[in-house]
């Protein structure tokens, strides 16, 4: 009876050990999350059937797939909506023997997700998922008034109500588009300035992860006529949160502005800035005056920020004014 069980354990043996030479099986370095992965042995034709057992990793149940004969060789099509990360685990059987890795120990293949999904998949993280955003701001700019006695009161001041919609595309290096209207009435010098309405439209890209470029095309409808403007802002970090902006803003007719804006997020729900600029709003033929707000926002619900700023314009060291507004914006 021992001589029996001795020879059908070297039969079993011997199977297992022909299975193994005559099947061959190099793994892929890696796969490729969402894409189909296909996996090739090299056996005869009269090899015993050969059968995947994959399972993603965290499972504890596999799955079997058979493996069928194409070009000399066997192949398993392994789907793309079970290719996903961070691994996958297999190994091989041809009839009952284990012929490439094993239950115990199958084989880990790393799924790698492209570079532009990462990317993606993180700026969905960071805003919530939200693709949609709409943004409304009113603004109060007053430079002062002359000191009594020094001569004609003369009003320096304007306001201006900005608002958009901005629709995240995720389309590397093209991030977002944006459409807005800006109203910006003033009077400057007892003369009255600025535009009624104006139609723009931006482009926000993203070249490089954490850099940030847009770009503005402005077109205002003022007493005279039409007339044009150009804004660009290059940024390092989100706008919501920690950052550094660089940008100028040209309205034909109006003025120009440049500034330059610190930002930091480390209070949760509660991103903060402050900026300086330099213009010469409402008019051109005004001389340059600065500007310095700080501005807070609060995100009152997921979705829901409200922001407000202060701080002071002015034209010359003797005289200025306060500088404020408030605004509001809702992500879906």
């Amino acid at each position: 009876m021992k001589s029996i069980l001795l020879a059908v354990v070297a039969l079993v043996t011997a199977v297992a050990v022909d299975a193994h030479a005559q099947v061959r099986h190099v793994p892929p370095a890696a796969a490729e999350a969402g894409k189909p992965l296909e996996l090739v042995v090299k056996a005869p034709p009269s090899t015993a059937p050969l059968v995947l057992h994959l399972r993603a990793r965290g499972e504890t149940a596999f799955s079997s797939l058979e493996l069928v004969r194409r070009d000399g060789a066997w192949v398993a099509i392994v789907p793309a909506t079970t290719v996903v990360p961070p691994a996958l685990e297999y190994y091989l059987t041809a009839g009952d023997a284990v012929v490439f890795a094993t239950v115990e120990w199958p084989h880990g293949l790393v799924v790698e997700v492209p570079a532009e999904d990462a990317r993606r998949t993180r700026d969905q993280v960071r805003y919530h998922g939200h693709r949609s955003r709409i943004h409304a701001l009113v603004d109060w700019i007053d430079f002062g008034d002359p000191p009594p006695g020094s001569g004609p009161v003369l009003t320096d001041r304007y306001y201006r109500i900005d608002a958009d919609f901005a629709y995240r595309l995720w389309a590397y290096p093209l991030e977002e588009i944006r459409v807005g209207y800006t109203r910006l009435i003033g009077e400057t010098a007892g003369i009255a300035a600025g535009f009624k309405l104006a139609g723009w439209f931006e482009l926000g890209l993203a070249p490089v992860e954490g850099v940030h470029l847009d770009g503005r095309l402005i077109v205002m409808a003022n007493q005279s006529g039409f007339a044009a403007g150009v804004r660009g802002e290059a940024r390092l970090g989100d706008r919501d949160a920690s950052h550094v902006a660089l940008g100028a803003e040209y309205l034909d007719g109006v003025g120009a502005t440049g500034f330059f804006r610190l930002g930091w997020g480390t209070v949760p729900r509660l991103p903060m800035s402050a900026t300086v600029e330099i213009s010469n709003l409402p008019s051109p033929d005004r001389e340059t005056g600065v500007r310095l707000y700080y501005e807070v926002s609060f995100e009152v619900v997921d979705g829901l920020r409200i922001g407000l700023r202060a701080g002071y314009a002015a034209r010359n060291q003797a005289i200025n004014g306060f500088t404020g507004g408030a605004g509001a914006t809702v992500e879906f």
